[in-house]
């Protein structure tokens, strides 16, 4: 910087160069990351909401049980049902 610049272009300088540094690394946790990957996909509108419900249920978790696999592909397979049975059918039971 030079040394003949005037007092206010030192802390314009200053206040420049601290909004130009990276701000402390943020620590994201494993559980914060999955909540917010599951925030974006329910919010989007170019994800089906269904399966975004899916997702974030059974496999955006932090500490996912043993089954967790068998139970998303479960619940996977029992939207796709619902969705191929005509609307008719699902009225009549």
């Amino acid at each position: 910087m030079n040394e003949d610049a005037a007092p206010e272009d030192a802390v314009a300088f200053h206040m420049m160069a601290d909004l130009a540094a990276p701000a402390a690394e943020l620590v994201e946790t494993p559980e914060a990351f999955l909540i917010g990957v599951a925030a974006a996909l329910k919010a989007s509108e170019d994800v089906d909401a269904d399966l975004a419900m899916i997702l974030s249920d059974h496999l955006l978790i932090v500490t996912p049980h043993d089954h967790v696999i068998a139970h998303a592909k479960a619940a996977i397979l029992t939207l796709a049902g619902k969705r191929a049975t005509p609307a008719e059918e699902q009225a009549d039971g």
